[in-house]
């Protein structure tokens, strides 16, 4: 039976929500499995969540979007060096679009079963362990890697942050970052922090994809963190058809020990094998100095020539990406705590691409693993949030947060504007910016709610108006209960 929308419905979805809190706990807790000494120990935690989302666009009908999921957490130690952190969440989705068929590919991003034409079901997975050897601190895990001290638009790893945009509106793909598998390791020596990974990542089915990542923090005095990034991209050809590329051919490509050796840059390794892979440069920033405030920055080169060709047009492989913010936090009025921050980023055409194709490309299960705007965009960002604590009465510690936001988005559709796209010899050489003949604009204002009377149990709402190329509105309401 078709689904549809309707006032019945809505009130129905709104009453489940509100009323689930019947199967939970009266108190917060979790299960603890130690021994006395605590030298071990296991906590296992439960959460159940449901919302709802009507979405009216001028690209598309009003429809409704609800989703159901519980989700388990599990953490603890084995020895004080030796921790580890795993988590699950098993959703079902409803919708009044109709849903199509999703074959376990990469490509076609998060793995779902369809159970109907308004139904399916998916589950994903993380999980991490680290373990403390003194001199290097052993990292593994199927989980997400964020870098960067950006607050909207990561634009190197945005880890698992995701952000609502209106031309990702489908039902065909699940429109979320997935984790990855990897293992790495860290080195500490006074302020100075070193870190490598080596990724997994899926492209296509049976088709290997790998990433490499090495950054350097150092923490200076002021409260000053400066950080440098260096990513190593590569994977078997996953095109069917020929690539004029002509050094685009790596069928069968495996895996690249020669980037897990540290401090070694990876443009050095990358030229001794044959300069064939995706290589990017990125630096950060984070200055704290001044109590309660903060200034921080991130750019990406992306095989850019040379630093002084990153403002020329004239040849497209001059990509790069930036996001830079201003933000104040703990803004303490009467009894209620103030954040707020301003945020500006930048993504040039054909960053996150490679001209040989999706083996070489920033994503992986079809999301960027930077920024989710993707090339050839634009945002500017603000958000103010206020958190009140009730301090006494039959509420105490509960807490209201409500955050005002807006902003204004463009973004580009033409050639050089997909991370999908591939640049080829017939292809133009010059970049162009936001095209005014292919690029949509949008402004974006809106707000939310959320309301923890305990600890046990949340409830969201949320609204917000569309004006530009994308006019309409999108309203949410939700509520979790954890154990």
């Amino acid at each position: 039976m078709k689904l549809s929308i309707n006032a019945k419905t809505i009130l129905a979805s709104i009453l489940a929500i509100l009323t689930m809190h019947s199967f939970a706990t009266a108190t917060a807790s979790h299960i603890t499995i130690a021994d006395s000494a605590r030298h071990h120990e296991v906590n296992i935690g439960a959460q159940l969540v449901d919302s709802l989302a009507i979405t009216n666009l001028t690209n598309a009908p009003t429809h409704y979007d609800n989703s159901a999921s519980v989700r388990l957490f599990l953490n603890g130690h084995f020895t004080e060096r030796f921790l580890f952190n795993a988590r699950v969440k098993v959703s079902t989705d409803h919708t009044n679009k109709e849903i199509y068929d999703n074959f376990y590919n990469p490509s076609e991003g998060i793995p779902y079963n369809k159970q109907s034409d308004n139904k399916r079901t998916w589950d994903i997975f993380a999980a991490n362990a680290s373990y403390d050897l003194d001199a290097v601190k052993l990292l593994a895990g199927f989980d997400y890697l964020s870098m960067g001290p950006a607050r909207r638009n990561h634009v190197i790893l945005r880890g698992e942050q995701s952000n609502y945009r209106p031309w990702q509106d489908s039902t065909s793909r699940i429109f979320e970052p997935a984790p990855t598998p990897y293992f790495g390791y860290q080195f500490e020596l006074g302020p100075i922090v070193y870190s490598q990974y080596a990724m997994k990542l899926f492209e296509k089915k049976n088709f290997g994809k790998y990433m490499h990542v090495h950054r350097l923090d150092l923490n200076l005095p002021k409260n000053i963190t400066f950080g440098l990034s260096e990513t190593a991209l590569y994977g078997s050809t996953t095109e069917e058809f020929p690539n004029p590329n002509e050094d685009a051919d790596s069928t069968g490509r495996e895996f690249e020990w020669a980037y897990v050796i540290p401090f070694i840059p990876y443009v050095f390794q990358e030229h001794l094998q044959g300069d064939q892979d995706n290589i990017s440069l990125a630096f950060d920033l984070s200055v704290k100095t001044i109590t309660h405030w903060e200034f921080y920055g991130e750019l990406l080169w992306d095989d850019m020539k040379s630093p002084t060709s990153m403002f020329d047009d004239g040849w497209w492989g001059n990509k790069w990406a930036t996001s830079v913010g201003i933000a104040r936090d703990s803004l303490k009025l009467g009894s209620t705590l103030w954040n707020w921050y301003l945020e500006y980023t930048r993504v040039e055409p054909w960053v996150y691409t490679h001209h040989k194709g999706g083996g070489y490309t920033y994503r992986s299960y079809s999301q960027s693993l930077g920024t989710d705007l993707g090339p050839n965009s634009r945002e500017i960002y603000s958000e103010v949030s206020g958190l009140y604590k009730v301090e006494n009465g039959l509420l105490k510690d509960a807490l209201f947060k409500g955050t005002l936001h807006a902003s204004a988005v463009a973004k580009d559709t033409a050639f050089g504007g997909n991370i999908t796209d591939m640049h080829t010899p017939e292809s133009d050489t010059d970049k162009k910016f936001l095209n005014d003949n292919t690029s949509l604009h949008y402004v974006e204002v809106g707000g939310k709610i959320e309301i923890k009377p305990w600890e046990w149990m949340t409830f969201r709402a949320g609204y917000d108006r569309y004006f530009g190329d994308y006019e309409g509105f999108r309203a949410m309401v939700g509520g979790s209960f954890q154990y």
